[in-house]
């Protein structure tokens, strides 16, 4: 039920419905705050492995062992990957005598196959004749993408060519905006983090070598996730956030977080009641079924909600023009 969060501000264009660099449709505003580079190369990791060489240039990699080892060398981008850690990515505790031979072959392949790096263009090129007439295959013939040492290799790849940067980045400008009480921009910039994702990430790796990574993720996703629930408050849009709100925290009833704000639409939008109802019934759920309390934040909020503060109730603003966000602290 997460792309309920669609529902907050409207459909969250994702690389899986657009070439990642173009820019994310259906937002407030356009221009560079909008969309990334409008070209270029991107590996996709929030999903299901993709690279694209350019908007509308996929380049197809489709053996599951190679598509394994490109993650893995992603997973440490720009840094030196063990081909240990290969073997437990690609074979787990049970590599086959061929595994070094198969690596080298996978890696090669790969060299041939990924986009070259910007201002690559000296890398030579092999040319080997495929008949009597016919044309001249060409293809790279220096390290490309890929550097080796001996029993480590490494993955030449920048920063903005990563949907997991550009995802994380997008993220920090919005929570600058946010900070500096522009939540229209924080909100379309949370939106175009968010747009990013097509599916959970590094979710092909085994869990022993994807796995803390992709936790990681997940956890930033959600964070950008009520970051941008705060920002479309902070705009007093209560109402149109509370269908994903009641979906998010059905699905996902432990997560404080979501019940504050779903509080918090609730006051603002004058069924003051009804958030009262909701905290009293997530309150007993969590004493009867876990054996805790609601955290310091749900108590805060639930307080404000019995007794708010001048300018508090009903307000999407602070008395600055600032937003009025969840989190005083």
């Amino acid at each position: 039920m997460v792309d309920e969060l669609g529902s907050v501000s409207g459909p969250i264009a994702r690389p899986g419905a657009r070439t990642p660099g173009e820019p994310v449709h259906g937002s407030r505003r356009t221009g560079a705050a909008a969309s990334g580079p409008g070209s270029g190369v991107v590996f996709a990791v929030l999903g299901p492995l993709e690279v694209w060489r350019g908007p509308g240039e996929r380049v197809r990699i489709d053996q599951r062992k190679k598509r394994a080892l490109l993650l893995t060398l992603l997973l440490h981008a720009g840094r030196w990957t063990s081909v240990e850690e290969m073997l437990l990515a690609l074979w787990q505790d049970e590599p086959p005598r061929s595994a070094f031979g198969n690596i080298k072959t996978y890696l090669s392949e790969l060299r041939h196959t990924l986009p070259t790096s910007p201002g690559d263009s000296a890398v030579p090129a092999s040319i080997r004749a495929v008949g009597p007439r016919a044309a001249v295959l060409r293809r790279p013939a220096g390290p490309g993408r890929i550097e080796s040492r001996p029993g480590e290799y490494r993955l030449v790849v920048a920063p903005d060519e990563i949907d997991v940067i550009r995802f994380e980045q997008a993220v920090e400008r919005g929570r600058v905006a946010a900070r500096a009480g522009a939540p229209a921009q924080a909100a379309e910039l949370f939106e175009q983090a968010l747009g990013w994702w097509r599916g959970s990430a590094f979710d092909e790796l085994p869990a022993e070598v994807g796995g803390a990574e992709s936790l990681r993720l997940e956890e930033a996703r959600w964070a950008a996730r009520e970051a941008l629930i705060d920002a479309r408050l902070a705009l007093g849009e209560h109402d149109q956030v509370l269908p994903a709100l009641r979906a998010l925290t059905v699905e996902y009833p432990t997560r404080e977080r979501l019940w504050a704000q779903l509080l918090v639409a609730l006051e603002r939008s004058g069924r003051r009641a009804e958030a009262l109802r909701e905290y009293r019934v997530l309150y007993q759920r969590l004493v009867t079924e876990l054996g805790i309390e609601p955290g310091a934040e749900l108590r805060r909020v639930h307080q404000q909600v019995l007794d708010p503060e001048p300018g508090w109730s009903r307000s999407s603003r602070g008395p600055a023009g600032t937003p009025a966000p969840l989190n005083r602290q």
